[in-house]
């Protein structure tokens, strides 16, 4: 969907350009052009970012074990989680899981590389089909909470 209002825009901006579609005032299109370039290079970075995923699989999992994602090499485990952070305002689209400072080095190897939220994992609680977005936060703290009781 994103891809396709990019390549809409892309395709609106380059007919400006162009000169096939007419302003109500006259411009030179190089503006429209530029923006036009943008937007292609906005969808040939999109393109290249879904390319890395494998959507044959599920992009996270969250149980009773612990939390596992496509991008991480293994499963953190709930003990290994240091804090849950979940913003409170409308907008925030994640919940943040930092992970704690001694936990499995190659986890830690990848959650290093992301810059300045190194030790963070950023589950996204909006759009998991079958769940709420309270649902998603209820159970990622239900989870945390109990690895801390024990």
């Amino acid at each position: 969907m994103i891809l396709g209002v990019l390549a809409l825009c892309f395709v609106y901006l380059l007919l400006i350009a162009l000169g096939q579609i007419e302003m109500s005032r006259p411009t030179s299109g190089v503006g429209e052009g530029l923006f036009a370039i943008v937007f292609l290079a906005l969808i040939v970075y999109v393109v290249a970012k879904a390319r890395k995923v494998d959507f044959t699989k599920p992009l996270m999992v969250i149980g009773p074990d612990g939390i596992a994602g496509q991008r991480l090499p293994k499963r953190i485990p709930w003990p290994m989680i240091e804090r849950v952070d979940v913003p409170q305002v409308w907008w925030a689209g994640f919940i943040y899981l930092t992970v704690r400072k001694d936990a499995d080095p190659e986890i830690l190897e990848v959650l290093r590389k992301r810059q300045p939220l190194e030790r963070t994992v950023a589950i996204s609680h909006r759009w998991v089909p079958g769940f709420s977005s309270s649902e998603v936060k209820d159970i990622v703290n239900r989870y945390f909470e109990r690895s801390r009781q024990s």
